[in-house]
Formats: structure tokens, C-alpha cells, sequence
């Protein structure tokens, strides 16, 4: 953010320019106004971007937000996930992925700490030269005994992992392609987390468990998850 204003940033023939970004964009007034009850934003920008070839000349950039409660004993935090599309050629931005809201999230409620993050990953799901999105959503939620058939009463967390789901390119943009669902190719590339060192979820996981591994939380179906993030690797083998 510069001067109150959404702008990307680069070098170009040895001048540094900027592109202007909609504020919409990144900040959607509608969903703007419905978190003015919420415990934190999710709108905090970080100033770093990840960009990555899409293979047809432009780069996809990946923009996160993520923001912290200080202090209170819900520990909430929250952020978001926006993917533009940067032709260096042109110096133009477009719109790539929105709408994904809240993609990472935690909050502690009557005792109990929830956690939700999405991961992304790069690949050619489906062939046709251009990089594809694949987003795999975890979460950590307080569910009642009747549902995680814990002798105690009280809500207790549960980790579980949505299937990958891919994002297509299509007009410039990805969009999502059921037809790829759960497809995890071995090619693919995981995008690294912007401003923080674990996800909400691990974050909770290890205060449950005291470990970094999810095949020692509980879990819904008690299986290990399929997908694990480069960064929780290294943190297991180190």
C-alpha cells in the first residue's frame, strides 16, 4: 500500500515504476463492512509478493494479508489470499483469483481454538502450457461430542483436509475446474506463506498436540493428510 493506495512495484529498463491496483480488488467493500463486528481484520496487506511465470509471457503475483489480535483471550488473527495477473510487457495488472475470502483464520470461543488456513499450489493440471492454482483448505474446528464420539462433552478440536481443488486459467483469469478435484501431480509447486512462519492451523495444532505432525491430531477420518506444505516437512525433519 503506498499513500493509502494499492499499487504494484517494479523495475523496468532500469526505472522503477508502479501500477495502480483497485482498491475493490483487495478490499471489497461489501465484505469490508460485514467484518466491522469480526475480532481483526483480514485486510492488513503485507508489502511483499510472491510472483511466479504463468508461461505465456506473464506472471501470476500472489498477495496476502494477515493480522493479529494483541492481547484479549480469543487470540484471533485473519487474512486473505489475491492472485493478479502482471504482463511486463504491457505494464498492466488484472484481476486472477478473487473471492476467496478469508482464507486463514483462528480465534479461541468458549474455550476452545478453532484455525482454518488455505495452501496453494502451481502446477499444469490440465496441460495446456499455462500455470494453474490448486488451493487445499485445513482446519482445526470445535466440534460437539455427538460429532467427534469424545466421551467429554464439551466441544473438543478436530483437524481436517479438504481435497485439493484446482483453478484454471480461462480469459486470464483462474477459474475453478471440478474435473481436476483431489489431483495431487507430483510436479506440483507449493507457494510459500507471506509474513508468518506457521499457518493459524499449525499454529493451533501444536498448542493441542505438541507436534507438527497431523497424523497425531485428531482427526475426522483419522488418516494422515495427504497434502503436507513444504515448510511443516522441514519442521518434522528438523
Amino acid at each position: 500500500m503506498l499513500d493509502g493506495k494499492f499499487a504494484v512495484q517494479f523495475d523496468s529498463r532500469g526505472k522503477r515504476k508502479q501500477i495502480s491496483v483497485p482498491i475493490e480488488w483487495l478490499v471489497p467493500s461489501k465484505e469490508e463492512k460485514e467484518e466491522e463486528s469480526n475480532y481483526v481484520s483480514s485486510f492488513d496487506y503485507d508489502r511483499r509478493i510472491t510472483a511466479f511465470a504463468l508461461g505465456n509471457g506473464k506472471l501470476g503475483l500472489h498477495l496476502s494479508s494477515f493480522k493479529l489480535l494483541r492481547g484479549g483471550s480469543a487470540q484471533a488473527a485473519a487474512g486473505r489470499d489475491v492472485f493478479l495477473v502482471f504482463d511486463p510487457d504491457a505494464s498492466t495488472v488484472q484481476r486472477g483469483l478473487m473471492g476467496l475470502g478469508i482464507t486463514k483464520q483462528r480465534v479461541r470461543e468458549d474455550g476452545c481454538f478453532s484455525a482454518r488456513t488455505a495452501h496453494f499450489l502451481l502446477a499444469d493440471i490440465n496441460r495446456d502450457g499455462i500455470t494453474d492454482l490448486g488451493v487445499v483448505t485445513e482446519r482445526i474446528e470445535c466440534l460437539p461430542a455427538a460429532e467427534n464420539r469424545d466421551v467429554d462433552r464439551t466441544a473438543q478440536p478436530v483437524y481436517s483436509q479438504d481435497p485439493v481443488q484446482w483453478y484454471v486459467v480461462s480469459d486470464g483469469q483462474w477459474l475453478m475446474n471440478p474435473a481436476h478435484s483431489g489431483v495431487l501431480p507430483q510436479d506440483s509447486a507449493a507457494l510459500p506463506l507471506i509474513g508468518m512462519q506457521l499457518s493459524p492451523v499449525d499454529f493451533v495444532g501444536y498448542g493441542y498436540w505438541k507436534s507438527h505432525d497431523p497424523s497425531k491430531w485428531r482427526s475426522k477420518n483419522l488418516e494422515a493428510a495427504p497434502y503436507q506444505p513444504p515448510f511443516r516437512s522441514r519442521l518434522l525433519r528438523d
